[in-house]
């Protein structure tokens, strides 16, 4: 697997500050778990950002402190074990979302060609966490981002004005960016992304129904 679009540098700082909400976090997750390179960049931002840290002034911390990052550890609600058999179709950690793998998710018609699976991420953020797949050679209808999108490739390919986006793969638009995506012949592909917005469609019937696909 050669992985060639990468997150923009600043997506990957926040995340390794841990400034990313959950769905954010997670597509970045999934996509360094499918990308060396991805990995290689996070390591030397990791690097970086562990040396500014160590040039900074010592703060004591509070009494609490621990106790309350415990805390904060508890409430994550962790994957379940009785779900089934663990994915194979799907990087891990993407798998505490889908413990049954893709074979098993509930699509929602979209549009033609277009169905999408909302993820439960279990807090009530603006942001969004969705499965979105497009039946090959179906076009995405053309669209704008009303805020920060991040689609990372998990099968199949599309192409749209930046190139071809494969497995690992990730577009991360904001809204100055418009495009088409097209899926490529062959296999339906399927792509998980965290937006925290609507789309902006420029055609008029797409305008019209929106509000009935959600999107």
């Amino acid at each position: 697997m050669t992985v060639t679009h990468h997150p923009d540098i600043t997506t990957l700082m926040a995340f390794s500050a841990g400034t990313l909400d959950d769905p954010y976090a997670t597509v970045i997750a999934t996509h360094l778990a499918m990308s060396e390179g991805g990995r290689d960049t996070v390591r030397r931002i990791n690097v970086i950002g562990g040396a500014l840290l160590s040039s900074e002034p010592e703060v004591p911390l509070a009494d609490t402190a621990l106790d309350r990052l415990l805390d904060s550890i508890d409430d994550r609600e962790p994957a379940s074990a009785s779900a089934g058999a663990t994915a194979r179709d799907i990087p891990l950690p993407l798998q505490r979302y889908l413990p049954n793998g893709l074979a098993e998710v509930k699509w929602k018609w979209t549009g033609p060609g277009v169905a999408t699976a909302d993820l439960d991420w279990g807090k009530n953020g603006k942001s969004r966490l969705m499965l979105l797949r497009v039946a090959a050679g179906r076009p995405v209808p053309e669209h704008g981002h009303g805020g920060q999108e991040l689609t990372l490739i998990l099968k199949g390919a599309y192409r749209d004005r930046f190139g071809v986006f494969g497995p690992g793969d990730i577009a991360d638009h904001d809204e100055d960016v418009e495009h088409q995506p097209i899926a490529e012949p062959g296999d339906d592909c399927i792509c998980l992304v965290a937006v925290d917005a609507k789309l902006t469609f420029r055609g008029r019937l797409m305008r019209t129904l929106q509000p009935l696909f959600g999107i």
